[in-house]
């Protein structure tokens, strides 16, 4: 099988891509991998899925049209979006899928079609994408199956970091502040990712008129903020007031995003949609509490009870942002229960650690590498192996 991706970068799309990998050779399959580099987002400095997982055989297949004469390819699988190839044709020149059997994997944050996808459909004979909200949102103009098949999370390297958290000295946990954790690359766009709606919920949680309140941070992470340079200044700018609010605007290699993960006690997403939600999975996979807006495709891994589910109110898209079209809608997440929900995890570390236990409980089940292996077999097995009778 060959893997077209963003398999050198680090953001959703990319991630996906990864996690495609990892379950297509979990189950079995002999993976090609072939990058498609975007001029927008750099490779991470340690990013080696491309290469380390991939036989020295199969590394001399690929080359600059991803094989040789001699290698035979069953399946080409190319896993970004219509949107990116639409707007950077080069990546992908058609003669280069020359599989008899092709898939698409599309992510999606809306329940509405995305504009101007309906073309692409014609390349591929199926198309996979992580979630059944995804898949219900693409499936409304696809004239060819539309399948979930949920991403891999990086389950050995998961569990290391649960591991970690539960061996840092109680003392050195006791003596920094209670930290929470939200992410986000601005090609995401911030209206979806609403960083804004995190910051105003810790502000409104934890005032700083409040001197014997507890003593808590936040830490925003993002990624892109130099292509966006207006929209960054902004949102630092909402924030110079408060010290307690810490900004890295950096890409990461793993080992520093891991420490990161590591000093933080819960993660917050008051995103508007989310296709899926990769890094949510990863923090409940370390055993980290959430709190999420609990619409979209991270529903099908976090079930009430597993996380911190904010309610939302279903909102018109007001202007144009990127592919999210005015009039589309999604939602928009509670602040004052987003508010509450940061407190309660504050003030009663019993039940903070038990929703992060409840959390990796129940993501190491729906997203076990065995359920998802099950899933690409079956999808794969569809083209390639003789009908049962």
């Amino acid at each position: 099988m060959r893997l077209f991706g963003h398999l050198g970068a680090a953001f959703g799309l990319a991630g996906g891509a990864k996690a495609t990998a990892r379950a297509l050779r979990a189950a079995g399959c002999t993976v090609l991998p072939v990058d498609l580099v975007l001029p927008t987002h750099a490779a991470v400095a340690n990013s080696s899925e491309l290469i380390s997982k991939t036989s020295p055989s199969d590394s001399a297949a690929v080359g600059a049209a991803g094989l040789d004469e001699s290698t035979m390819v069953h399946v080409d699988l190319v896993h970004t979006n219509p949107n990116v190839l639409a707007s950077s044709p080069e990546l992908l020149a058609q003669p280069q899928l020359t599989a008899p059997v092709r898939i698409g994997y599309w992510a999606w944050e809306l329940e509405q079609f995305p504009r101007g996808w309906e073309r692409f459909f014609a390349d591929y004979q199926e198309i996979w994408c992580p979630s059944s909200f995804t898949t219900q949102a693409l499936a409304q103009r696809s004239p060819v199956p539309v399948v979930a098949v949920p991403h891999l999370p990086d389950w050995p390297r998961l569990e290391r970091l649960n591991a970690a958290r539960f061996n840092l000295p109680a003392q050195e946990a006791s003596e920094r502040p209670f930290t929470f954790l939200t992410l986000f690359d601005y090609w995401s766009t911030v209206e979806r990712k609403n960083p804004l709606g995190v910051i105003e919920a810790f502000e409104t949680a934890f005032p700083l008129a409040d001197p014997a309140g507890p003593v808590v941070r936040l830490t925003i992470k993002t990624s892109s903020s130099e292509q966006f340079p207006d929209n960054a200044a902004a949102l630092r700018q909402r924030t110079a007031h408060d010290s307690r609010i810490r900004w890295l605007d950096a890409l990461l290699p793993e080992d520093q995003l891991d420490a990161l993960y590591l000093n933080a006690d819960a993660l917050v997403s008051l995103h508007r949609s989310e296709g899926f939600g990769l890094t949510l999975a990863e923090a409940m996979g370390m055993g980290i509490p959430v709190i999420a807006t609990g619409y979209s495709g991270c529903m099908d891994f976090m079930p009430p009870g597993s996380s911190c589910l904010i309610p939302w109110s279903m909102q018109p898209i007001q202007r144009t942002f990127g592919d999210y079209v005015a009039g589309a809608y999604w939602a928009e997440p509670s602040i004052k229960a987003a508010a509450v929900a940061m407190r309660q995890l504050v003030c009663n570390p019993a039940w903070s650690r038990q929703l992060g236990q409840q959390g990796r409980s129940v993501v190491s089940e729906r997203l076990s590498q065995q359920r998802v292996i099950d899933v690409v077999r079956q999808r794969l097995g569809h083209f390639l192996l003789p009908a049962q009778v």
